[in-house]
């Protein structure tokens, strides 16, 4: 991405054509993920979050055809779903996305879904669940330093989750949230950004177990 592109420019773009696409049925228009922190890079996806009211198959295939026509659509991702799918998302998974989406059209709490302190303790079991498993199939079969890296990106959302559950504070730059955490969440958020510069053989074996190992301790001692 050149270093001359303006998010501002573009969402006011991509704001424009959500609202000639859909009218009043455009719900919610946010922006997430590392734009969303200040912490983009030039290789950044632009993570937007999309609600519309009913929407059908019509609709998703009009918004497919919308995205092709925005500059940058290689790097466009992000959640497109409709009202009452939003209202009715398993919570611990949806939380994530309430606290780390920057509004731009309407509220995610007009939606009407509140939180619970459960519901934050399963975002971060279930988040470590799935780091562990995965992190165990990579290292027993698929053996892939990519994946590796991957499943370290993921586990910066679980550190996250956790200091949030731990302490009450959601903590949105990863940067700033290295600084608060403890040691053990602090060295996984530390060799995420090492791994995400590349992982060589040698380094394989051990950052995989102590992935696995974190995920683990989390999944033992979080009942």
């Amino acid at each position: 991405m050149s270093q001359d592109f303006d998010i501002n420019v573009w969402l006011e773009c991509f704001r424009g054509k959500l609202v000639s696409l859909f009218g009043r049925r455009l719900r919610f228009f946010g922006l997430q993920g590392s734009y969303g922190r200040g912490e983009q890079t030039a290789g950044s996806d632009i993570d937007v979050v999309v609600v519309i009211d009913g929407m059908s198959r019509r609709d998703i295939f009009a918004y497919r055809n919308m995205l092709d026509t925005m500059d940058r659509s290689s790097m466009i991702c992000g959640f497109v779903a409709g009202s009452e799918e939003l209202r009715g998302w398993e919570k611990s998974d949806l939380l994530q996305l309430f606290l780390d989406t920057q509004p731009i059209i309407g509220s995610l709490d007009s939606f009407g879904v509140f939180f619970t302190k459960e519901d934050i303790r399963r975002a971060v079991k279930i988040g470590a669940c799935n780091i562990y498993h995965a992190c165990l199939h990579n290292f027993l079969h698929a053996r892939n330093k990519g994946v590796l890296a991957e499943l370290f990106k993921s586990a910066r959302f679980t550190v996250r989750m956790k200091h949030y559950y731990d302490t009450g504070d959601y903590v949105a730059s990863f940067s700033r949230l290295k600084d608060v955490v403890p040691d053990e969440d602090r060295q996984i958020l530390l060799c995420a950004a090492s791994v995400a510069d590349g992982c060589n053989s040698d380094c394989f074996d051990g950052y995989s177990l102590m992935l696995a190992d974190w995920a683990g301790d989390i999944i033992r001692t979080m009942h």
